[in-house]
């Protein structure tokens, strides 16, 4: 069978849509790390061929989300830790049931390994889920539910008790839970000793039948390192790690040393960005109280959220005129399987944020 994926039209846009003055498309952080590329490069990191990676970053990870180091699979990136996590979990045939709105790849990838895909909302203005419809859809034959904590678009945490709450409905017909939580470390939060501590804990956590994927990208801004990981139940993970041997072996033994560094110091570094950011919320839900044909549904703690909007026009249109008239650039909803609203970015100067919602305010204005 040869995988067909559909149109990445997300990415599409941000590469090729074109160039903005008011560019509020992005979705992580770009915090500075000084230092840490001396402290940690050394003779024979960069030419290590051993499989697997930093053995100190699976066992800081093994500790972090409170499991065995055999639950552990270092991968380049997120996004390889969601196709192995599919990989090692569905094919042909496999019923895959994915929260909307959702990030488009995790719909592309199942659907080109022949999976029958269908959908289950966060409706607005929580995008929370409705237990019952739940329980109707996995009830009815499910192979795999998809989640993503937090959500995009929206920024919206999945908190303890929901995901207790799924974790039971799920477990009733015992139906494994992939959840990509690349966004979840943006609820991080400070203990007066310095030490940072989880929020929101991983669904690992509540659910012996959850994989999980992550990275050092979104919230660390170190996508360059290409440093992510898969956690799940042993059997996932050995499939998981006998399949990536087969297509891509290594991961970066320089890369996953630098982004232990970077999860080591992030106390020193990620307080600030989060005053930032607090700060730049609340500047978005005054401004987005102020009309009346404007819903902002206020994240929890990620620099992106989702603007709804009750003009009866299509979110591509909305977003290509956005930027043609206004030189503003946001995501449309389309892109995640949702319409009549667009997916604001954070990360970006606040006075280039307050010039950018103005000029979204006169956009709105003229229709």
């Amino acid at each position: 069978m040869m995988f067909r994926f559909g149109p990445f039209k997300q990415l599409d846009w941000l590469i090729e849509g074109g160039k903005a003055r008011y560019d509020l498309s992005g979705s992580d952080l770009s915090p500075k790390w000084p230092g840490i590329y001396d402290d940690v490069v050394e003779d024979g990191l960069i030419d290590n061929k051993a499989v697997g990676g930093s053995r100190e970053l699976i066992s800081f990870l093994a500790q972090e989300y409170d499991v065995s180091e055999d639950r552990v699979l270092l991968t380049n990136g997120c996004s390889e830790a969601n196709t192995f996590a599919f990989l090692s979990s569905v094919g042909p045939g496999s019923r895959v049931l994915l929260e909307k709105p959702i990030y488009s790849p995790l719909v592309e990838l199942p659907r080109a390994m022949g999976c029958r895909i269908s959908f289950i909302k966060r409706r607005p203005d929580e995008y929370s889920f409705d237990l019952g419809e739940l329980d109707d859809k996995l009830k009815a034959g499910v192979d795999i539910l998809v989640l993503q904590n937090h959500n995009n678009p929206t920024g919206k945490g999945l908190f303890e008790h929901q995901q207790k709450e799924i974790a039971s409905v799920c477990d009733r017909y015992g139906v494994p839970v992939l959840v990509d939580e690349v966004y979840r470390d943006f609820t991080l939060q400070t203990d007066e000793d310095g030490t940072m501590r989880q929020q929101i804990p991983s669904m690992v956590s509540n659910y012996s039948r959850a994989l999980i994927t992550s990275s050092v990208t979104k919230v660390y801004g170190a996508g360059g390192l290409m440093a992510g990981w898969l956690i799940g139940p042993r059997r996932h993970i050995r499939r998981a790690a006998h399949q990536k041997l087969m297509m891509v072996p290594l991961v970066s033994h320089l890369s996953t040393g630098v982004a232990l560094e970077v999860l080591r110091r992030r106390g020193t570094v990620l307080p600030a960005k989060f005053e930032e950011i607090r700060s730049k919320l609340r500047l978005v839900s005054m401004w987005a109280k102020g009309r009346s044909d404007l819903f902002w549904s206020e994240p929890d703690g990620c620099p992106v959220g989702f603007l709804r909007y009750t003009h009866d026009l299509p979110s591509a249109e909305v977003c290509r005129r956005l930027l043609r008239e206004r030189s503003v650039k946001v995501v449309p909803g389309e892109f995640f399987h949702i319409e009549k609203g667009f997916r604001m970015g954070l990360n970006v100067d606040y006075n280039v944020l307050r010039e950018g919602l103005a000029r979204i305010d006169s956009f709105f204005d003229e229709l």
